[in-house]
């Protein structure tokens, strides 16, 4: 095989996407180039490595046995260069003043109380925004530069080369209705006591999929929680709810917890931290996930339930 010195981010640039988007004209649209000019440079990567990458039938361009083993490590490559060129621009920019942070729906933000506090502390001059909006909002605004910071669920990807993530910390969610409901105060409930009362849902962008009925035929979504909180307390309905949320109800005998037979262990979110590539290494958002990392896995922290 010839020398791989002559191969460029270009080439590498072109069969990945080409791959990705399923043909090399959406390829060039997308990089702003002639369709030639890629078809040209994949032809080139395929002399360089002496490999056919593409099987190639009239329209149709599908990934060869080689092509699929090479695409894992030439996205990989170009993730690299990514996180390189973003890691130089950091270090080349001025301080900035405001730390834009993203946060899921459901996801409590009292789990931040302590790294906002810290981070108060430490960055005295610095303005600081914390929003919610949907996992997908997110996620795109991480990666055209919205956000600086997001805190999601935990994905069930083993990797992703898009930006840089980190997986820390929990919070735990149960059952409660208020005390006097007719279920309040029973050992277990079985799911099929749950459909005659209705279900409160914390959130504005919850959508249920096709698969997916609820414990309950009928359903209201609330994004307030203090709104939430006060339907419950006034209505035999039914909510799952962070602990954290509705510790100080529970012990205050405002509300009681229902344990539903078909869940015999915690109900447990994982929580994961994500960021664009090679941001780490600007001043703020170090200092953030410095803190969130510390602050979610406390175990003696004044938010619990995490670690």
């Amino acid at each position: 095989m010839q020398s791989l010195s002559t191969i460029t981010l270009h080439y590498l640039q072109a069969f990945v996407l080409s791959a990705e988007l399923g043909s090399i004209s959406a390829a060039a649209r997308a990089l702003g180039k002639r369709q030639s000019q890629l078809s040209g440079w994949i032809q080139d990567l395929e002399a360089e490595l002496n490999l056919e990458l593409f099987t190639r039938s009239g329209n149709s361009l599908q990934l060869s046995p080689d092509g699929h083993t090479l695409l894992p490590l030439a996205q990989h490559a170009l993730a690299q260069s990514n996180r390189l060129q973003a890691a130089a621009h950091a270090l080349q920019q001025h301080q900035q003043l405001v730390l834009v942070v993203g946060v899921a729906p459901h996801i409590p933000q009292q789990l931040l109380t302590d790294a906002i506090v810290s981070f108060m502390q430490e960055q005295p001059q610095i303005q600081m925004r914390i929003n919610t909006h949907s996992e997908e909002v997110l996620t795109q605004g991480l990666i055209e530069g919205i956000f600086d910071v997001v805190l999601l669920h935990e994905s069930i990807e083993l990797h992703n080369s898009r930006y840089d993530y980190c997986r820390v910390g929990y919070y735990d969610e149960v059952f409660v209705v208020r005390s006097s409901h007719p279920l309040a105060g029973k050992p277990s409930v079985g799911v099929e006591e749950l459909a005659p009362f209705r279900e409160l849902i914390w959130t504005e962008h919850y959508q249920q999929s096709a698969e997916e009925s609820g414990y309950s035929g009928h359903s209201s979504q609330i994004a307030d929680f203090g709104t939430l909180k006060g339907v419950l307390l006034k209505t035999d309905c039914v909510a799952l709810l962070p602990t954290l949320m509705v510790a100080s109800g529970i012990h205050q005998g405002q509300l009681a917890l229902l344990r539903v037979n078909n869940e015999l262990s915690t109900i447990r979110r994982r929580l994961e931290l994500r960021w664009p590539l090679g941001s780490q290494h600007k001043t703020l958002i170090s200092c953030w996930l410095r803190l969130v990392c510390q602050t979610l896995n406390n175990p003696d922290s004044d938010t619990p339930p995490y670690r």
